[in-house]
């Protein structure tokens, strides 16, 4: 997310509405004067948050302008947005066409994750927040998470631990356990209940790509030809969808948002049951053969569907 003086400013003529709001209708001018930014400026802003919804103007001697909704109900990622549209750091990271390179760069990750990882950041805190806590919502914010874990950490455990200080850095650490814990506990319930598969029923097979194209491409290759198929865009919610559909084998792509294709097989073949599921990786990065070395296959984008069917009958027989 590129954000520019319109993020900015935005966000501080919102804050200034909820803070002044109270008094009646709040005049530009006025608010113009308290954040010295010109009054032009502010009505072009005015104008782009009234239509997203976020701000209502009042008209008469005593006119001005108000929230549309309740400070608790909009989040700095909502304004931001707003003013600043969907524009990432870098053109490639909503567009792999924008540069040729895109394909083989090594950092187009790192920009999509940094994109990502600002928006979530900035929908986490809500005008609200930051006028109760001003500077520190944050923080705030943080320490909220920590206390929310602190009866996980009991619950999944069976006795309670010593909590480290919320400003030391074994709470990632430990937060980490805990999740690897409680997947841990889900997958054996999820084992222990799963039906088995009726026989005669086709073997399923899950496309593991960031690209929804061609997710839907590939689904529908392998669906044509008898295949049953589940789907996921990134390694986290493979993972979620891993345990829940028990696939025959994967297709993974290696550059994805969250999590790069190579972590994510290491992480799910450390676990007994997936330890010898079959992997086909599919991906335009060059070296690709080297990625993941317990790989059925490896196809280099654009494939040709033909290769990718010969590889799975291979590793898994007709469906």
């Amino acid at each position: 997310m590129r954000l520019t003086t319109k993020g900015r400013y935005g966000m501080r003529l919102v804050l200034d509405i909820a803070q002044h709001e109270e008094k009646g209708p709040v005049s530009m001018a006025e608010t113009s004067l308290r954040q010295d930014v010109s009054v032009k400026y502010l009505e072009r802003l005015v104008g782009e948050l009234q239509r997203a919804g976020f701000i209502r103007s009042v008209r008469g001697r005593e006119g001005g302008h108000l929230l549309s909704l309740p400070p608790e109900k909009i989040t700095v990622g909502d304004v931001v947005r707003a003013l600043e549209g969907d524009s990432a750091v870098l053109a490639c990271s909503n567009n792999r066409l924008a540069c040729p390179r895109s394909v083989h760069c090594l950092t187009r990750t790192i920009w999509i994750a940094a994109d990502q990882a600002m928006l979530e950041k900035l929908d986490s805190v809500t005008v609200r927040d930051i006028l109760n806590d001003g500077q520190n919502c944050i923080a705030r914010k943080e320490a909220e998470k920590l206390k929310a874990l602190k009866p996980l950490q009991k619950q999944t455990e069976g006795k309670p631990e010593s909590w480290p200080d919320e400003e030391t850095h074994a709470e990632p650490v430990l937060r980490k356990k805990m999740a690897r814990r409680i997947f841990r506990q889900r997958l054996a319930q999820t084992t222990q209940g799963r039906p088995v598969r009726p026989e005669g029923a086709p073997k399923k097979i899950m496309v593991v790509d960031d690209d929804p194209d061609i997710v839907d491409y590939l689904v529908t290759v392998l669906e044509e030809h008898g295949y049953d198929t589940c789907s996921a865009s990134d390694g986290d919610v493979a993972m979620e969808v891993l345990v829940s559909e028990f696939p025959d084998l994967v297709t993974l792509d290696l550059e994805m948002p969250h999590e790069w294709g190579p972590k994510f097989f290491r992480r799910f073949s450390r676990i007994p049951e997936f330890r010898d599921l079959p992997v086909i990786v599919i991906s335009g990065l060059p070296g690709i053969h080297l990625a993941i070395r317990k790989a059925v296959g490896t196809v280099r984008k654009p494939f040709d569907p033909q290769e990718v069917l010969r590889i799975v009958e291979g590793a898994i027989g007709a469906p």
